[in-house]
């Protein structure tokens, strides 16, 4: 708190003049109380400023704490805010991937049990000659599921792993022969002879194959007589047929 050194002076000044010239009523009496007055009302002034300064530097502190809080307490739910939202991505994440996974094990479980459809049948067309060791062509397509015969060249090549059924059906002039195979891969699978003793007759061969994805099955005579000994009918065609049974991995 600061004094004027100078009003301390004058006020003693007051004091004395007063006791020792001036009666207890006079001018300087009242002149006296009224600086004492003001005196102490300087000190009250100058300690209610220190008061309200300390109350401002207190409560500016009080606001910069606040602040600094309210900045931490931001900051801290910016970083729970960001932490979620990794969270969130990385489950969305590991989700879709788990998702995907199961789907592609779907896939193949269901690949593995439904068989696709692979199936052909294709007949001759014309009276027709059986050299041994040749591929006999069956050129007219009544269908061809899965495209995996070729007519051209007489030819079934497998699409897929699986079990297979081949069945082959001819009918051969009286007193013709025929020796005929179902082959795969240059392997006789099934063999059987046709004759034809009284009538035109017609007989059926078949077999079973286990094949792998591009092994090929035809038919091929292993001897017949000489000249057309097959012949087509109304009533009976000469046809090479085959179906996929049961695919496996």
């Amino acid at each position: 708190m600061r004094i004027s050194f100078c009003k301390i002076v004058f006020l003693n000044y007051l004091l004395t003049c007063a006791k020792s010239e001036e009666p207890h009523c006079s001018k300087y009496d009242f002149e006296e109380k009224v600086l004492e007055k003001m005196v102490r009302m300087e000190f009250q002034m100058e300690r209610m400023k220190s008061e309200m300064e300390q109350i401002v530097k207190t409560v500016d502190r009080q606001l910069n704490e606040m602040v600094e809080k309210q900045e931490k307490h931001t900051l801290s739910i910016k970083t729970t805010q960001e932490k979620f939202s990794e969270t969130v991505e990385a489950l969305q994440n590991k989700t879709s991937e788990i998702i995907e996974t199961k789907l592609k094990e779907l896939q193949i479980l269901k690949d593995q049990i439904v068989t696709p459809t692979v199936a052909f049948k294709a007949r001759l067309n014309a009276h027709t000659a059986a050299p041994a060791g040749q591929v006999i062509v069956f050129p007219v397509v009544l269908f061809n599921e899965g495209d995996a015969y070729n007519s051209k060249k007489g030819k079934f090549t497998a699409t897929t792993n699986g079990t297979y059924l081949f069945t082959i059906a001819f009918c051969v002039l009286h007193n013709k022969y025929l020796y005929v195979d179902i082959m795969v891969d240059g392997v006789s699978y099934t063999k059987t002879n046709i004759y034809g003793d009284y009538n035109n007759d017609c007989f059926t061969a078949d077999t079973v194959a286990v094949l792998k994805a591009g092994q090929s099955v035809w038919v091929q005579p292993s001897g017949s007589a000489s000249g057309n000994i097959i012949y087509p009918s109304t009533v009976g065609w000469n046809t090479f047929s085959g179906v996929l049974l049961q695919r496996y991995k």
